[in-house]
């Protein structure tokens, strides 16, 4: 039976071609694809037709060179790999069905019919098994390959549009697909390092669309990759008040996976907005990074900085200056974390004994206690200096023992 088909394979093939361009249009129907994809339709058949005559052992098979160029193209293209994949199964099924008819017209008893059925669906498999393999490791290394082509020019756009000075480029972001007139957030998105470093970058991609649901993007982000470890993205989105932004960015922190962070600027617009959106969400991830771990915030804002962001070129800079306004409120223990947090609560309540109560479900008496015996702790009242003192709270909140003075013992 395979011999005689082999004789004349032109049916077989026309066959599958038109299962596959019945089932996936858009692939069949794309010339630059449709020659190869019909060069390796001809030589899958002509394999597997020779593996069935000859039995030779159908995992022996190797992925004809037409099946590896359609891999890359199809990897080239962005289309994915579970369409290639299912070009094969149903190619497949169309060889099978085609044999299986020329087994039913054949002159054979229901044994011979029987066991050549057998034979057939056992090859097949065999063989598209052993190519998918193939063609799945070659598809990989072009996305791969694609890909860093590809963020290697969007990041030298993109950074030439950071550094210019000019308030146009004359870049309107046609080269990136990204309008630059719109009102983006720039986010900074990193991993640990307790995250394998051939993981990181994939699961950062796998956040952004997640990212972009939790900001309610109207459009794509635009998303490049400095390192192996972390993302940039400019995501745009319509233009929210404060409350709203802050809502979207708690939305940020709780899709973010274990090992993950997130930076992210202030909404801006135009191409003054792209830079400096970014500049903010760049700055906090380098206090973010600095923080203790146990203090980082999931996703941290440039509204969460404050005047810390002065200190985000050298953020380790601020533990002197810290323990110098806080005294020994600085000290990293239970006794002043708790003092700390009470007088942090009042100050951010204007000085409001009743809403710091409230706040902290304390007694009015119990905070003025905590008072008097921070002001104890610190060495001089709050008054004296207090600005200085409610900027070095933030950044004991911000960054927690990175600022603050080790424990006695």
């Amino acid at each position: 039976m395979a011999e005689r088909q082999m004789a004349d394979t032109t049916a077989v093939v026309a066959a599958v071609l038109e299962e596959i361009a019945t089932a996936l249009p858009d692939l069949a129907g794309d010339p630059h694809v449709r020659d190869v994809l019909t060069t390796t339709v001809s030589d899958m058949v002509v394999a597997a037709l020779t593996t069935l005559g000859t039995g030779s052992p159908a995992d022996a098979v190797r992925a004809p060179e037409a099946a590896l160029e359609l891999a890359r193209r199809l990897a080239q293209r962005g289309v994915p790999i579970s369409v290639m994949l299912r070009a094969y199964r149903l190619g497949q099924a169309s060889f099978q069905q085609e044999l299986i008819g020329a087994i039913a017209d054949a002159s054979a008893d229901g044994g011979e019919v029987a066991a050549a059925a057998r034979d057939l669906a056992s090859v097949t498999f065999s063989v598209i098994d052993a190519v998918s393999e193939e063609v799945v490791a070659a598809y990989q290394t072009e996305r791969d390959s694609w890909i860093r082509r590809r963020n290697t020019a969007r990041l030298a756009t993109v950074t030439a549009l950071l550094s210019s000075r000019s308030a146009e480029s004359g870049d309107d972001g046609s080269a990136l697909g990204y309008d630059l007139t719109t009102t983006h957030v720039g986010v900074v998105l990193w991993c640990g390092t307790d995250v394998d470093e051939d993981e990181r970058l994939a699961r950062l991609e796998g956040l952004v669309p997640e990212v972009a649901a939790a900001l309610r993007c109207n459009r794509p982000p635009l998303v490049v990759a400095p390192d192996a470890s972390a993302l940039w993205g400019w995501f745009p989105v319509p233009s929210p008040d404060g409350t709203a932004m802050q809502n979207r960015t708690d939305a940020v922190a709780d899709v973010l996976v274990a090992g993950t962070w997130a930076a992210l600027g202030d909404p801006a617009p135009g191409l003054a907005g792209f830079r400096l959106s970014h500049q903010q969400a760049a700055a906090a991830q380098r206090i973010a990074v600095a923080a203790d771990p146990d203090h980082r915030l999931r996703a941290t804002t440039s509204a969460d900085l404050g005047p810390l962001a002065l200190l985000a070129a050298d953020p380790g800079s601020a533990a002197p200056w810290v323990q110098s306004a806080l005294g020994g409120l600085a000290d990293d223990d239970e006794a002043a974390a708790r003092l700390r947090e009470t007088l942090w609560v009042y100050l951010s309540h204007g000085g409001s004994l009743a809403a710091a109560a409230t706040e902290l479900h304390l007694h009015k008496n119990t905070i003025v206690y905590r008072i008097r015996k921070a002001e104890q702790m610190r060495g001089r009242p709050l008054s004296d200096a207090r600005i200085d003192v409610e900027v070095a709270l933030l950044a004991t909140r911000l960054l927690g023992s990175t600022v603050l003075r080790p424990a006695a013992g």
